[in-house]
C-alpha cells in the first residue's frame, strides 16, 4: 500500500512539473543559437581579390566571412548600412532595415553566409547587397538585403573587441583601406569650413568639408543631412579624427560615426613660415576627365570646353585648350572655393603655369567680391590680378613651369572668389587660331 501511494505521488509530481513548465514563457531569453560550429572559410580581402572592376557578382558557393561591426546607423550617418572589418580588410553591407544598430551594435561579431548575396561597386567602393537593380541598363545598382533574409545570411555571435582605428598619414591613404576604421592625426578643417554645420539638416543634404593635414594633403569629411549631429558646427582647432575611409571616384573621403570621433583639442596647425589657408596640387584627382573637385567651379561660358585633369611625367595638373573644339570662341572658367580673408592678414596667392603650342590664347587670373559661387561667373564683377603667366612655347611643351610670383591679396576683405579665365578659338586659318594649351598647378594661398 505504501508503494502505491509513493508511486502516485511521484507521477503527480512529474505531471505537475510538466504543466507548470508549459505555462512559463521565457520572453527575455533569445533563441538558442544553432550555428556555433559555423566557421568562416573566406576573408574580406579575398572578396576584393576576386572582384572584377565594374562588375556585379553573385555568390553561388558556400563562402562564409566573419567580421566585427565598426559602423552602423546608430546616428543616421550611415543609411541602411553596417560595416564590418576582419584582420584583412573591411566592407560595407547594404541592409533594407531601420534601427540596425540595435541588432548589430559596434563591436558585434557577425558571421555572414554569402550564398545568394551579391557584391558590386558604388563610386568605386565595393559593397555587399541582396541583388542588382538593372532597370536602367546604363546604371546598374546594388540593392539592399531584404529584412526577411537577414536571418538567412547574418548570424550574430556576441560582442567582441572593437578594432583600434588604423593610424595613417595622407600618403598612406589607398584602396586597400576602403571601409576601414582609420585615424588621421595632425589635421584640421580648412579655414573656410570651420564653424560650419556638419550636415545640411534643413534640406537633408549631404555636406562635404575639407580636412587639411598640417603637413599637406586634403581629405573630405562627408556628413548626411539626416545625421543626428548634422546641426552641430565644425570645430576650430586641430587634432585627430576617426572614421570610415572611402573614396568617390578619386576623392578621398571620411565619414564619422558621431562627433566624439573628432578630437580637436589643439590650436590650429603651426607652420614654419606663412600659414597655408588654401592649397591644391590636383594629385588626388583622376586624369583624362573634366575637373570636378568639391567646392570648385568649372564653367564653359562659350565653346563648351571645360578644364581637365591631365597627367604628364607623373604630375597632375588642371589643363585647358581650345584645340579640337572647332569653336570660334572658347571662354572657360575655373574658380576656386570661396576664400574668407577676414580671418587672416598678409594673404598672398601663388601658382604655377606651363604652356604648350602657344599661339595667342589668353589665361587670366581674376578676383571677385560679388560672385555668388552658383553659376554664370561672367555676370559678376571681376578684377584682374597681376600674375606672371607662362608664354612663348611655340613649337611644343614648355620645359619648365613658370612661377606666378606672390600676388598680394591683403587689399581685399571678406569672402572672395578667385578664377582662372581662358580665352581662345579654334576656327579659321591655322595662323589665326588661338588654342594654346595651359596647365595650372600648385595653387596656394598663404597668410601671416
Amino acid at each position: 500500500m505504501k508503494w502505491v501511494v509513493i508511486t502516485k505521488i511521484f507521477f503527480l509530481s512529474i505531471l505537475l512539473g510538466i504543466l507548470l513548465n508549459a505555462c512559463i514563457k521565457k520572453y527575455d531569453a533569445p533563441p538558442i543559437y544553432s550555428g556555433t560550429n559555423l566557421k568562416a572559410n573566406s576573408s574580406i580581402k579575398s572578396l576584393y581579390d576576386s572582384h572584377i572592376t565594374g562588375n556585379n557578382e553573385k555568390f553561388v558557393d558556400n563562402e562564409i566571412i566573419t567580421g566585427i561591426v565598426t559602423a552602423n546607423d546608430a546616428n543616421d550617418n550611415f543609411y541602411k548600412t553596417v560595416i564590418i572589418q576582419d584582420s584583412t580588410a573591411a566592407i560595407s553591407i547594404r541592409l533594407d532595415g531601420f534601427g540596425l544598430s540595435a541588432k548589430y551594435p559596434l563591436g558585434m561579431r557577425m558571421i555572414i553566409k554569402l550564398n545568394g548575396m551579391w557584391m558590386g561597386e558604388y563610386g568605386g567602393m565595393l559593397q555587399l547587397g541582396g541583388g542588382v537593380d538593372r532597370s536602367d541598363p546604363l546604371f546598374t545598382e546594388l540593392v539592399p538585403v531584404p529584412a526577411a533574409l537577414f536571418s538567412k545570411h547574418f548570424l550574430t555571435v556576441g560582442m567582441d573587441i572593437l578594432p583600434d582605428p588604423l593610424e595613417v598619414s595622407y600618403n598612406q591613404l589607398q584602396d586597400s583601406l576602403h571601409s576601414r576604421l582609420i585615424k588621421l592625426n595632425n589635421i584640421e578643417f580648412a579655414v573656410t569650413d570651420t564653424a560650419k554645420y556638419f550636415g545640411d539638416a534643413i534640406n537633408k543634404l549631404t555636406t562635404s568639408h575639407s580636412l587639411k593635414f598640417c603637413g599637406g594633403g586634403t581629405v573630405y569629411l562627408r556628413t548626411s543631412g539626416f545625421a543626428s549631429f548634422a546641426s552641430v558646427k565644425t570645430p576650430n582647432g586641430s587634432g585627430s579624427i576617426t572614421g570610415i575611409y572611402s573614396e568617390f571616384g578619386s576623392q578621398k573621403q571620411l565619414m564619422i560615426r558621431d562627433t566624439s570621433d573628432v578630437e580637436f583639442t589643439q590650436s590650429r596647425c603651426v607652420y614654419n613660415g606663412p600659414s597655408v589657408i588654401f592649397y591644391e596640387d590636383f594629385e588626388q584627382h583622376s586624369p583624362d576627365q573634366p575637373l570636378f573637385i568639391s567646392q570648385w567651379s568649372n564653367f564653359a561660358e562659350s565653346g563648351k570646353q571645360l578644364y581637365q585633369i591631365q597627367s604628364f611625367q607623373n604630375n597632375r595638373v588642371a589643363s585647358i585648350t581650345a584645340l579640337g573644339t572647332n569653336e570660334t570662341s572658347v571662354v572657360s572658367w575655373l574658380i576656386l572655393p570661396a576664400i574668407q580673408l577676414n580671418n587672416s592678414i598678409g594673404e598672398q596667392l601663388s601658382f604655377l603655369t606651363r604652356d604648350a603650342f602657344d599661339n595667342g590664347a589668353v589665361l587670366q587670373i581674376l578676383l571677385s567680391n560679388n560672385y555668388d559661387g552658383k553659376g554664370q561667373p561672367w555676370k559678376a564683377k571681376w578684377a584682374s590680378l597681376n600674375a606672371t603667366i607662362a608664354k612663348g612655347a611655340i613649337g611644343g611643351i614648355s620645359s619648365v613651369f613658370t612661377k606666378s610670383g606672390n600676388i598680394n591679396l591683403s587689399n581685399y576683405a571678406g569672402l572672395v572668389h578667385i578664377a582662372f579665365k581662358y580665352t581662345g578659338s579654334d576656327t579659321g586659318p591655322l595662323a589665326s587660331r588661338k588654342n594654346t594649351n595651359y596647365w595650372v598647378d600648385d595653387v596656394k594661398i598663404t597668410a601671416q
